[in-house]
């Protein structure tokens, strides 16, 4: 006799979750642009007072501020939602906010890479070792970013109609 498995039933409780999980990778991205920032001002700290490189991480520094500021504030997003239709409701709204943010994810990442190049360069002996370095983690970043975001929307997708089955 074959093991029957019940079907576990989705409930408001497991898409709750399943966002929620969502939720919190994007709060990651702002804890993980802070870091970024800090590693800044510590390269920024250790550049033997070179004023190329400390402008340079300066305006790293304000890109990423700006970037937190303006594009990772989650807002009425973070609240729980407490029937599906107010979680439909909130993961239509955290399907714009990721939409937004991918559309200039990458460009502000970039940029902060871009910044470190002086600083780089110092410890390499080659402004061109230095930019086919930044270049080369920007590809990286990109690719694994853009996986990302692929990933995620997939699985609000998922998510939605799950939810959309049971309103």
């Amino acid at each position: 006799m074959k093991n029957s498995e019940i079907p576990k039933l989705d409930t408001y409780q497991n898409h709750f979750d399943k966002y929620h999980i969502l939720v919190l990778g994007s709060k990651m991205a702002k804890l993980s642009s802070l870091i970024l920032m800090c590693f800044s001002f510590i390269i920024m700290f250790y550049s033997e007072k070179s004023i190329l490189v400390i402008l340079s991480l300066s305006i790293g520094i304000a890109v990423l501020g700006f970037y937190i500021l303006k594009f990772l504030p989650l807002g009425d997003i973070e609240q729980k939602p407490h029937t599906h239709d107010s979680l439909a409701t909130s993961i239509s709204k955290f399907k714009a906010y990721i939409n937004q943010r991918k559309r200039f994810e990458i460009l502000y990442i970039s940029i902060w890479f871009l910044t470190l190049i002086p600083g780089i360069s110092t410890y390499l002996g080659s402004n061109l070792k230095a930019l086919i370095l930044i270049v080369f983690v920007i590809a990286i970043t990109a690719v694994l970013g853009m996986l990302a975001f692929i990933s995620v929307e997939k699985e609000l997708k998922t998510l939605e109609k799950q939810i959309q089955s049971k309103i």
